[in-house]
């Protein structure tokens, strides 16, 4: 991990406003790891942002990961532990067999006493076949690559009116994202880019930090993942089923929750129950 603020840029002061107004809702809630700045204090952090911004929300003690890296380093922990993996594997259908469930897939049958669904934006499928439809939507959030940058970033940065993400990796290749969205191909696993709007990100990204006008766009990329309606991902166990939990419909919140998303779904098989308050993530909610 790599430890840095994150902070959401605020550029005019209707959307200060609506920085304050969130800080004061977190600090309601018992939470102080954010803070309001000023345009000074901003600037002091990120001296390469535009003269328009006027300030914004920073939270001082947090940090990034890369994805790649972070994930490998579980699996390979898993690994260890005796957990097997079947990767380029499709599951095609899940029943309930004596004491366990069975899993057909694209190569050969599967058998466990539990069954996870985590199977993001392909999820629904097995919603669906357990006896609970949810409405998840397949999402392909896009990514930009620039080119090498002095360094000039030393933070996570996002903005408060309009999608924009940001970091300067320690290589000066600057990341950019933000949610804007390709076109998923679930049959094909595949996604295609929207260049019209990767453009609107690049556009964005110029226009907060102007120095990122001198770099050039090296590589760009979106993934699949799976939306729900309200953005708020379905965890907890089955309504329907025996010996089945949901972890599914991230909604694009970041593969952070990986570890707490886990150990929570390792209790409600072990003990059947979780101190996690997890009720308005449960798959039921969407039941008619």
């Amino acid at each position: 991990m790599q430890p840095c603020p994150q902070i959401k840029v605020a550029e005019n002061e209707a959307e200060f406003e609506t920085l304050a107004n969130r800080a004061g809702a977190m600090r309601a809630l018992g939470y102080d790891h954010e803070e309001l700045i000023d345009r000074a204090a901003l600037r002091a952090l990120l001296p390469a942002v535009a003269d328009h911004c006027v300030g914004g929300l920073a939270s001082m003690g947090d940090g990034y990961a890369n994805p790649y890296r972070t994930t490998l380093a579980f699996k390979r922990k898993a690994q260890s532990l005796a957990v097997r993996f079947l990767e380029e594997t499709r599951a095609l259908d899940v029943s309930e067999t004596g004491g366990g469930w069975r899993i057909e897939t694209s190569r050969g049958t599967v058998f466990g006493q539990y069954l996870v669904n985590c199977g993001g934006a392909w999820a629904g499928a097995i919603a669906e076949r357990l006896g609970e439809p949810v409405p998840v939507e397949a999402i392909a959030p896009m990514m930009i690559v620039t080119s090498h940058l002095p360094h000039f970033c030393e933070a996570v940065v996002g903005t408060t009116g309009r999608p924009l993400s940001f970091k300067q990796m320690p290589n000066g290749t600057v990341v950019i994202g933000g949610g804007r969205r390709g076109t998923p191909d679930m049959a094909s696993e595949r996604t295609e880019l929207r260049f019209s709007e990767l453009a609107k990100t690049a556009r964005a990204a110029a226009e907060v930090f102007p120095i990122t006008r001198q770099s050039r766009i090296v590589r760009a990329w979106a993934g699949i993942e799976g939306r729900m309606p309200d953005d708020i991902p379905v965890i907890g166990s089955s309504a329907k089923a025996e010996r089945v939990v949901h972890a599914f419909g991230f909604s694009a919140h970041g593969f952070q929750l990986g570890p707490v998303v886990g150990g929570i779904v390792a209790e409600l098989i072990v003990t059947g129950r979780t101190n996690m308050p997890i009720e308005p993530f449960r798959i039921s909610r969407f039941a008619p």
